[in-house]
């Protein structure tokens, strides 16, 4: 799937969280289940924070990608 994302929105679902990020679903889902990311909304309107994930990429260990020497 192709997501192009012009600006980002406040609030994000797990799909566009995902694309936003660069990653998959699934991941999104193991970051929430590691307390790396919240989500907030009710059971059937979760969402993610854009401030949340950007706190989360800021995070990110820099440097050449493994397995690329």
């Amino acid at each position: 799937m192709i997501v192009r994302i012009e600006f980002a929105p406040a609030l994000m679902t797990r799909e566009l969280a995902a694309a936003y990020i660069s990653s998959s679903v699934r991941e999104i889902d193991e970051l929430r289940d590691r307390n790396k990311i919240t989500p907030v909304g009710d059971s059937k309107r979760v969402r993610y924070r854009k401030d949340d994930l950007d706190r989360y990429i800021d995070g990110l260990p820099e440097g050449e990608p493994r397995g690329l020497s």
